[in-house]
């Protein structure tokens, strides 16, 4: 296991504050319906806190990918990935998805705002 403040934590913490950022803009994003399909801009959720660039996703795929706590979407280029915590779990063209591992995995759980949603009710 790695020490407090390890790699592992700071990559899981950012990630982490970029998907409260995506969940922040869910409810805007759900009003998205002059596409077809869909598609709304979502922000990618790799390590990187200054990384802007925006992923496309169906309200539908984003939800899938929220299932597990562990994934994260990245923009779709190996830049976005840090495979020491990490590991890709499927590609589109689009966006991919990453999975942390090990004591990131365990952080990533810990700091999932839908997990908190569901202890503090």
């Amino acid at each position: 296991m790695e020490p407090p403040g390890s790699e592992a934590d700071r990559i899981a913490v950012n990630e982490s504050l970029l998907r409260e950022r995506n969940e922040a803009i869910e409810p805007m994003n759900r009003a998205i319906q002059w596409v077809d399909p869909p598609f709304a801009d979502w922000h990618c959720e790799c390590a990187d806190p200054a990384c802007s660039e925006p992923v496309q996703l169906a309200i539908a795929e984003y939800e899938s990918i929220r299932t597990d706590p562990r994934r994260f979407l990245v923009a779709p280029a190996d830049r976005h990935v840090h495979g020491d915590v990490e590991r890709i779990v499927e590609k589109h063209d689009r966006y991919w998805i990453v999975q942390k591992v090990g004591d990131a995995a365990k952080m990533a759980e810990a700091l999932d705002p839908r997990s908190v949603e569901s202890t503090d009710s």
